[in-house]
């Protein structure tokens, strides 16, 4: 059984013009053009987030536990400074889940967040609105997200931008998510979006900022510090993340043909300097890498990406309408995998090879302490924005 949560009270969003998308670009920060999605291997055209409306207050949820303008030239990227070690402010309190409590995976839905070929920003605040407040239990987002974040704090976000895929974390998605924390009061530059190379976020259509006024968006390049082991072997860190206070993971789901699939603990293959070296032995691999105390422990929030589903290769994809939200990344991974599975069964593909081999990881990773994979342990939140 999950909770069912219904928003029904929003308009229906509209889209987005070039002309609004430059007016939020400059006020983000970010002032690149965005590459276009693709929808099932055909180019579109996404939108950039909107200044969104005030946030929504859904209805307190009832519980059950479950079982292209062109982009702007990339800078020449100079070397981070190797962060010092400082220790890492507490945890907010109103982050708990299993074994404090049943771990809350939301799972918002819109049936309107895309318009045609575009997604519509207006629809994706209000699906950020309402899994922050069912996630924290507390009614208005801005007060949820101030209970998670700090305006002295430096928020890194991790997205997924590999160039082997033709799918990534979408851009308007976590742009809105940026919004959310520059109006709590994070300056925003502050705030940093990073994957493993420049010219991935930028083929990503993420707008490149390595030092410049506005939200800040570059690569790790060769920038790891490496004091940290996996599998016994040594394994180096990105320094965007060793000179953070707070992570927030926002991966998009896609199959994966050794992991089974790729999602919140898998993107974490972004964040460190040997990846292709733990492909073998992956089902350790992945939980071992999570449960390094600067993953561990500066990971604040997952927002898992689910607008878009690759169900067969990344490049092609099923169309979805969901975004999930947790504190734990088992928990959001063993429901992500669930929502895999239904778009593959609908697909008319057997998602059997995908759930053995993620479920022997997510085994391993709750064995570990980092969540729970149990259903008896996750609280599932299902909330429907209209």
């Amino acid at each position: 059984m999950t909770r069912e949560q219904n928003c029904s009270d929003n308009p229906r969003p509209r889209g987005i013009s070039r002309r609004e998308f430059i007016k939020l670009a400059a006020m983000v920060g970010l002032l690149a053009g965005c590459r276009p999605l693709e929808k099932l291997g055909t180019p579109t055209s996404p939108s950039a987030p909107t200044s969104p409306p005030p946030p929504t207050t859904p209805p307190a949820p009832t519980s059950s536990p479950i079982p292209t303008p062109m982009p702007t030239a990339v800078p020449t990227v100079t070397p981070t400074p190797v962060p010092t070690a400082t220790p890492l402010l507490r945890r907010p309190e109103i982050i708990k889940f299993y074994p404090d409590g049943p771990s809350k995976v939301v799972r918002a839905r819109h049936a309107g967040v895309w318009d045609g070929e575009s997604l519509v920003p207006e629809a994706i605040r209000q699906m950020l609105d309402a899994s922050i407040t069912a996630l924290t239990g507390l009614t208005d987002a801005g007060e949820a997200w101030a209970a998670l974040f700090a305006p002295s704090e430096r928020v890194a976000i991790k997205v997924n931008t590999i160039d082997a895929s033709s799918f990534w974390t979408h851009v308007p998605l976590v742009l809105a998510v940026a919004e959310c924390l520059q109006e709590i009061g994070i300056p925003s530059e502050q705030i940093i979006i990073f994957d493993r190379l420049t010219y991935e976020l930028k083929n990503a259509g993420y707008p490149i900022n390595q030092d410049g006024p506005g939200v800040r968006c570059y690569g790790t390049e060769t920038e790891y510090t490496t004091d940290w082991t996996v599998m016994n072997s040594k394994v180096g860190l990105s320094n965007i993340l060793l000179s953070c206070d707070a992570l927030i993971n926002m991966p998009v789901l896609k199959t994966h043909s050794i992991s089974g699939f790729t999602f919140a603990m898998k993107n974490h293959y972004g964040t460190f300097d040997r990846p292709r070296r733990f492909h073998a032995g992956i089902q350790r691999a992945i939980p071992e890498l999570n449960a390094l105390p600067p993953i561990r422990d500066r990971t604040r929030l997952i927002i898992g990406d689910a607008l878009t589903v690759c169900v067969r290769g990344w490049h092609k994809a099923v169309i979805g309408d969901s975004i999930l939200m947790s504190f734990d990344p088992v928990a959001h991974d063993t429901v992500g995998l669930q929502v895999l599975g239904e778009v593959m069964t609908s697909e008319g593909i057997d998602p059997k090879t995908a759930t053995n081999l993620s479920s022997r990881w997510l085994e391993n990773g709750a064995e570990l302490g980092l969540g729970t994979n149990d259903p008896d342990n996750i609280d599932l939140i299902e909330v429907t924005v209209e």
